[in-house]
């Protein structure tokens, strides 16, 4: 089975947004495998992805982007290595109302880096107004610190604006690592 030559992975915690995000961008409406929580473990949130999420963008050229989400609970993550294969780009997405954001960033990071080392990599923090204690340049420099060099900002993972920016500028930093 041949992998999609334009491929864009959300990865992250439980709630970090990445349903929210794949379905902001989408052209179409988006394959999902949400399933109601059993209970109220992740406060307002009601349901969880199981396998992935699916959906497309035409980019400018009428190439298709497909876009996936992967789930963030741990006992899930055997699905991480097939959906990334092959992916051009994977964006971590952090919750700034998670109780160890840079920690689980750099967690992510180094998983990522070693299951899909072609990609490219950025990072979305969401959820900053709820906590905006947690600032983009301390999160920035303790991933330089941890060898990342990459895309970082704020992202509401609704809006469609900020998520498509987030995309631009990880394929941005791809085209740039290229040159």
């Amino acid at each position: 089975m041949s992998q999609p030559a334009n491929k864009l992975v959300f990865v992250g915690g439980m709630g970090a947004g990445k349903t929210t995000a794949v379905r902001a961008i989408s052209d179409v409406e988006p394959v999902s495998t949400e399933m109601p929580l059993s209970e109220d473990a992740y406060g307002d949130k009601v349901e969880t992805t199981v396998a992935l999420d699916y959906s497309s963008i035409e980019l400018d050229d009428g190439e298709l982007l497909h876009v996936y989400g992967v789930p963030g609970q741990r006992y899930l993550d055997f699905m991480w290595p097939m959906v990334c294969e092959g992916a051009l780009g994977v964006i971590v997405l952090v919750s700034a109302r998670h109780p160890e954001p840079i920690a689980s960033t750099v967690e992510l990071l180094q998983e990522f880096s070693r299951i899909a080392p072609q990609a490219s990599l950025a990072v979305g923090i969401t959820r900053t107004d709820e906590h905006p204690e947690l600032l983009v340049p301390d999160v920035r420099q303790a991933l330089l610190e941890a060898g990342f060099r990459l895309p970082v900002m704020r992202v509401d993972a609704r809006s469609a604006a900020q998520v498509t920016f987030l995309v631009k500028s990880l394929l941005s930093y791809r085209y740039a690592q290229t040159q």
